[in-house]
């Protein structure tokens, strides 16, 4: 499932995914939703560490300093085998 966020939010969103899912571990007793906590860390954390090995390898781009600066930035995975 994709959920298309502004900029500044789609960084921001395996943290909050993290932090819910903290927070639902915390407060909570029963047994789904303790593992609905364990699901959104993991997803959380997952995502943290995929967009680290993506922006190590230089397969995302983003317009930064192009001349569309301010406008919405879209976020391109090049999968091709060069």
């Amino acid at each position: 499932m994709k959920i298309w966020l502004p900029d500044s939010l789609y960084r921001v969103k395996p943290l909050l995914l993290m932090l819910f899912g903290a927070a639902l571990l915390f407060i909570s007793n029963d047994l789904f939703t303790m593992g609905l906590g364990l699901v959104s860390l993991g997803y959380g954390s997952w995502v943290i560490v995929v967009r680290m090995l993506w922006s190590t390898t230089g397969m995302i781009k983003t317009r930064v300093g192009s001349p569309m600066a301010g406008e919405q930035k879209t976020h391109v995975v090049n999968l091709s085998n060069k």
